[in-house]
């Protein structure tokens, strides 16, 4: 069986500077894996990196069979990303946002929109625009799941609600204390 995600050594560098060192890891279906990164920024950028939103300077990624530098939009419809900063619009403009990934990614928008009411009351107790950026995240059917610097406790209850998903977290050591670093679980990474 295919790893759902490959990376070898990818790392990347702005302005000469580099931000993310060097990394390798496999997922396979229902593992996790978190990285704690120096800083919020550079774990922002090794989750977008893993999600195939940003590409490393050297190394690669593969989600999948699917090699995020020559087919980006292959690999991103396996994966569910899950920003830091959450999803800040109305109950309307959620609602819409559903009905536009139902579209691009040719689902059933009722299937969709049952599945993300399911996450939202799975996680009821999160701050509303938390829990709908996660809700958008996990109403596909993804094999990947990618938090960018990961809130504490939240990737166990993603597991629980997609079990047989990969989960690629990502933490900063200079977190806020309201996001302390994920150390939840982890595989090797080097």
């Amino acid at each position: 069986m295919t790893p759902i995600l490959r990376v070898s050594d990818a790392h990347f560098v702005r302005d000469g500077v580099e931000l993310i060192a060097p990394f390798s890891l496999t997922l396979e279906d229902g593992q996790r894996a978190a990285l704690t990164q120096p800083t919020p920024n550079a774990a922002k950028i090794a989750a977008r990196i893993a999600a195939a939103i940003v590409k490393p300077t050297c190394g690669s990624v593969f989600i999948s069979d699917f090699d995020t530098r020559l087919q980006p939009p292959q690999a991103k419809r396996l994966v569910g990303f899950v920003p830091a900063d959450g999803f800040e619009g109305s109950t309307r403009t959620f609602a819409r946002e559903l009905k536009f990934r139902a579209q691009v990614w040719n689902l059933e928008l009722a299937t969709l929109e049952r599945s993300a009411a399911d996450v939202l009351a799975a996680l009821e107790d999160l701050k509303l625009e938390y829990a709908r950026t996660v809700a958008l995240a996990l109403a596909p059917d993804v094999h990947l799941i990618v938090l960018e610097c990961a809130r504490y406790g939240v990737v166990e209850r993603i597991a629980t609600l997609r079990p047989n998903a990969a989960i690629f977290a990502s933490s900063a050591t200079n977190a806020p204390t309201t996001h302390p670093p994920v150390i939840e679980f982890a595989v090797t990474v080097t």
